[in-house]
């Protein structure tokens, strides 16, 4: 693929992925399952054309989705946690296969973690004022399922894209 169609395939990507976002934005309830979708794209980029265009798709996506609408947080959740992980996951699944269900935990639950760190303690913004231990703890497991959920979503998204939407494109994309 020439260099021209690899930077024009990443910036229809990045500005669909933007449409996706703004849409999520506008739709409240929409915002986490419009950051899933909006992360296949890099999945597909990555795929695609891989080297470093993933990584700007990533970046593009957050901060257009940043600068057009302002007013929602959907472009950190997508730039902090939905984005980077296909890449990370990519990465990590290169290890010995035993590991990586830990290695994905461990990085999830650090990086939410920390986001509440952050928010608790240099924005003022308390996530669990008045819960009880019963709530957080609630939560904390909540939050493992849908990211093993979102992790498995990727799977899925990947083996399909290859088993029945490749052989489709692929003549598109010489």
């Amino acid at each position: 693929m020439s260099q021209t169609k690899k930077i024009t395939l990443s910036a229809m990507t990045v500005a669909l992925g933007t449409v996706f976002m703004i849409i999520g934005a506008v739709i409240d309830v929409l915002d986490l399952s419009v950051c899933s979708i909006a992360s296949m794209l890099v999945v597909f980029i990555y795929l695609e054309i891989g080297g470093y265009y993933p990584w700007l798709v990533w970046i593009c996506t957050s901060l257009a989705t940043a600068l057009l609408y302002p007013g929602s947080i959907i472009w950190a959740e997508y730039l902090l946690v939905f984005g980077i992980y296909p890449l990370i996951k990519a990465y990590i699944e290169r290890l010995p296969r035993w590991s990586w269900l830990i290695v994905k935990l461990v990085y999830i639950n650090a990086v939410v973690w920390g986001l509440f760190l952050i928010c608790e303690k240099l924005l003022g913004i308390p996530f669990f004022e008045d819960e009880g231990q019963i709530l957080i703890i609630i939560t904390y497991v909540l939050m493992n399922v849908a990211f093993v959920m979102f992790d498995l979503f990727i799977t899925v998204m990947v083996r399909f894209y290859f088993a029945k939407l490749r052989p489709r494109i692929s003549k598109l994309l010489k």
